[in-house]
């Protein structure tokens, strides 16, 4: 047979068979849109060894590649022709011969992102091999790529996909933790203008890839781009709900940019995460300053939930409940906090005002009595007990009840010093008692008594004043007495009248001004308004009397 006529038929006989089925099949399916970064691919003329491969690769040139590519919007095949003219303006000797700065020339002049460069053999009539190079543009790297191919159309098709957008698949994967890895070198040495240009471009190759969300998220907060750090953050969430290290950053930002709700709502996710009491119990006070109450109550409720004994929060919600005048629902807490911290001069005297407010002082006078029963050195309560006592005193309405609670309230104190003598407290109460009473005698000798103790408070120097002031009136109250007798007197009466109505007068002017010596002092000891105030109107009508009662 004539030698031309037999290669003719051959290659007439390899088109045919590779040319079964000519119609490529249409997608059976719509598939979901992508959105992420679309990776260029530039193959290079593939060199053949041998004629049959010639075939092959023209049926690869025009519609295999073409078809297999389509099934992945993830990479852009970029034209054939296109990209061999590129190709063949650099005027290598061998596609197989070229080397890696080569490869980066042809994948620039092409704007690739991957090249595949390499050659096809056959290696018997029905059977191809792909020898191929995959070379990365983004990272500079190579990989080599062996596989078989059959003349069998649907047969090649499945190989190209397995084989070919397989590997270029894992290659792309790998690129990724490249780009990643590398992206967070520059982040860990703070250059993060290089950190979030990989990172945009490895969530571009991977959309789903939450650490890279979270390393960008964490780029724009270190550079203070607040909003997209949030974006960032917030799709690291989508992904992953349970991502600690997000919202521990995102806590960190809005603690930063004083967005104390946001902050607040993330704290919430943190402590319910990891069941935080303590973290809670922050929570709660930070819904209080930001004047939520009902959300405060609420976490401190979420911190008692894990720790049901926990005096810290008790005694927190306590005084939450007790500044809203909630005096009942206060009160257990207090009583609870009462026990943790008998010291506490704070929680004592909220406990006694939740009790009286509460209609219950019968209950806590039953209490505190019970409690000196049990332990006779607790000092709280002895303090307690008499201001509930003193307080009874105050609203009695007959004069028999009154005289019975200061009795009890008198021999209280008396009590507490025998057992704590250096104590300033109840020689403070004995002497507010006594002033009450109009005993100014056993009150001056109180308040000098707490003051010897502690003479860093105000209150027995307000008694010591008004001791002094009630002195200097009862004075003022004679000379004007003994001024109308005077004047209506002769001789040796109207003398000794006079002389003891000058002294009355000086008398009451010394006390007057010792009263207002007590009151200075008072106001540089305290710092509370409502005193100072009372300080102040005192002070004016004692300039008054000292006026009145100056010299002649």
């Amino acid at each position: 047979m004539n030698r031309l006529l037999l290669i003719a038929m051959v290659a007439l006989l390899l088109i045919s068979a590779c040319s079964v089925n000519t119609g490529m099949p249409q997608p059976t399916e719509a598939k979901e849109e992508y959105t992420g970064l679309v990776t260029k691919v530039a193959f290079l003329p593939l060199k053949t060894m041998d004629a049959r491969s010639r075939n092959v690769r023209k049926i690869l040139t025009v519609r295999d590649l073409e078809y297999v590519f389509s099934e992945y919007p993830q990479y852009e095949l970029m034209d054939l022709e296109e990209v061999a003219r590129e190709y063949n303006d650099f005027r290598f000797p061998d596609v197989d011969d070229i080397d890696l700065d080569e490869m980066l020339e042809v994948a620039q002049a092409t704007n690739a992102n991957l090249l595949i460069l390499g050659n096809i053999a056959s290696l018997r009539s029905d059977l191809f091999a792909m020898n191929l190079r995959l070379f990365s543009a983004r990272t500079n790297e190579l990989r080599q790529l062996n596989f078989n191919i059959s003349n069998l159309k649907n047969q090649r098709w499945k190989q190209l996909d397995e084989s070919l957008m397989g590997a270029i698949d894992s290659f792309i994967s790998t690129e990724v933790d490249r780009i990643f890895n590398l992206a967070t070198n520059f982040y860990a040495g703070a250059n993060y203008a290089e950190a979030e240009k990989q990172l945009q471009t490895a969530i571009g190759l991977d959309p789903e890839n939450v650490d890279a969300y979270y390393y960008l998220g964490a780029t724009y907060f270190r550079t203070e781009r607040y909003a997209l750090a949030e974006t960032s953050f917030n799709k690291v969430l989508e992904l992953n709900p349970e991502s600690y290290q997000t919202l521990v950053m995102m806590n960190e930002m809005y603690e930063k940019t004083g967005d104390n709700m946001k902050r607040i709502a993330t704290m919430e996710r943190i402590a319910d995460m990891n069941d935080d009491e303590e973290l809670w119990l922050v929570i709660g006070n930070l819904y209080a300053e930001a004047g939520e109450m009902t959300k405060a109550e609420a976490a401190f409720n979420s911190a008692l939930a894990l720790d049901e004994e926990s005096p810290i929060v008790k005694t927190r919600l306590a005084f939450l409940l007790f500044d809203q005048e909630r005096y009942a629902d206060a009160l257990p807490y207090l009583e609870s906090a009462y026990d943790s911290f008998p010291e506490n001069d704070l929680i004592s005297r909220r406990l006694a005002v939740s009790y009286q407010r509460s209609g219950r002082m019968a209950d806590a006078i039953a209490r505190y009595e019970g409690l000196i029963r049990a332990n006779p050195n607790n000092v709280n309560a002895y303090l307690n007990v008499v201001s509930l006592y003193r307080n009874q005193a105050t609203e009695a309405t007959d004069q028999a009840t009154k005289d019975a609670m200061n009795a009890k309230a008198i021999e209280t104190m008396n009590q507490l010093i025998r057992i704590s003598p250096n104590n300033a407290m109840p020689y403070l109460n004995l002497a507010s008692i006594y002033l009450a009473q109009g005993n100014n005698n056993a009150a001056e000798t109180n308040a000098n008594a707490t003051i010897q103790r502690d003479p860093g408070l105000y209150q027995p120097y307000l008694i010591l004043a008004t001791v002094s002031q009630s002195k200097g009136t009862n004075e003022y109250n004679r000379f004007v007495d003994l001024e109308r007798r005077a004047a209506a007197a002769v001789g040796r009466q109207a003398t000794t009248l006079s002389r003891d109505r000058d002294a009355a007068k000086a008398a009451a002017n010394n006390h007057f001004r010792t009263a207002v010596s007590h009151l200075t002092t008072a106001r540089t000891l305290s710092s509370e308004p409502e005193i100072l105030r009372e300080i102040q109107g005192k002070l004016s009508s004692l300039s008054n009397l000292i006026s009145q009662t100056a010299g002649y």
